[in-house]
């Protein structure tokens, strides 16, 4: 089978094969130098502007200085060392078709673990559920500076799990194009697409697994090489605006998605990244969700030269591996045998 699938909204094509072309992705072995993500390494990096210790079994908010770095921490957020972009950029402005502006913004990493073996596959879940917490407090006080439109937040499989947070002066552009084709369809319909999309997905071959506040499935047409998307059930269209019992069982359902891919696809390596709509006064709005792709390059040269991706294993067989491991794995994080 070979054919050509369109994105359920955007104009974003896909040619799907099922020849089974596949690879084998051994881990990156341990680097030898230091890593300064580590715990006993925070001198190596700039002052953590938020910290989370445990303390007699609660985590309390606590922040380092110049001269003291706080030890025995759970997560730590600081200023990146090579930031994408800049507080104080030139001001600096060329027209078209030359176009360009100032790249301001603020770029933090927020430190998932103090331990570098841990993954974001392997950590506990009880870690994650600090983690999107953190980072939804972060987001919001982003958001609150001035000149800040988006914030994104991401993270790759590394050598130091960690994800970013990088603010922006505009709405990127897949956000917008997510945004804009998610407005049009509303307006036909009256109905959230995504919602919709949901509950066509729900029971279907590309689903993976669902709980009560949340789905997993792997898209109808993937743009990259074992693609899955975790979408909260009830529509919502900000991050920030989740729960906190909603929040744990996202973290849950991270968790055993994440291992369930590192046992499914061979230690590939991944990128997640949210997809949320901008707490800025805007019409852009959708379905916020957490995408997961991994960071490999198949079908890249036909992308580039025709906006038109390559994936080699269908969907429905990428949902249907992902969600035998799931169940593994998530019987082993809720201690059912």
């Amino acid at each position: 089978m070979v054919e050509i699938r369109k994105d359920y909204f955007r104009d974003s094509l896909c040619i799907v094969s099922d020849e089974g072309f596949e690879r084998v992705y051994p881990e990156v072995s341990e680097r030898e130098e230091v890593c300064p993500y580590c715990a006993g390494n925070e001198h190596l990096t700039q002052p953590a502007e938020l910290v989370l210790v445990q303390s007699q079994g609660t985590l309390v908010k606590k922040s380092d200085t110049e001269e003291e770095r706080i030890k025995n921490w759970s997560i730590r957020v600081i200023p990146s060392k090579k930031p994408f972009v800049s507080a104080s950029p030139e001001s600096r402005f060329t027209d078209l078709p030359l176009y360009s502006e100032p790249a301001f913004g603020y770029h933090y990493e927020v430190i998932a673990t103090p331990d570098h073996k841990q993954t974001l596959s392997t950590i506990s879940v009880d870690q994650w559920s600090n983690l999107l917490r953190v980072i939804q407090d972060r987001m919001r006080w982003l958001y609150g500076k001035k000149g800040v439109t988006y914030v994104s937040a991401y993270a790759e499989k590394t050598d130091h799990a960690r994800f970013n947070l990088i603010t922006l002066p505009k709405i990127p552009p897949v956000v917008e194009q997510e945004a804009t084709a998610f407005h049009l369809a509303y307006r036909e319909t009256a109905i959230c697409p995504m919602c919709n999309v949901i509950a066509i997905e729900t029971g279907g071959p590309r689903q993976v697994y669902q709980s009560e506040h949340y789905i997993v499935f792997a898209p109808w047409a993937p743009s990259s090489l074992y693609e899955f998307w975790i979408f909260p059930k009830k529509h919502q269209t900000s991050f920030l605006k989740v729960g906190q019992k909603e929040i744990d069982n996202l973290a849950l359902t991270i968790r055993a998605a994440l291992g369930a891919f590192d046992k499914a696809f061979n230690n590939t390596p991944y990128t997640i990244v949210l997809h949320s709509s901008s707490e800025k006064k805007t019409s852009k709005q959708l379905h916020w969700h957490f995408e997961v792709h991994a960071n490999l390059p198949l079908g890249n040269v036909l992308h580039v030269g025709t906006g038109i991706y390559f994936n080699p294993i269908p969907p429905e067989k990428v949902a249907s591996r992902l969600s035998s491991a799931f169940k593994r794995e998530f019987a082993a994080l809720v201690g059912v045998s």
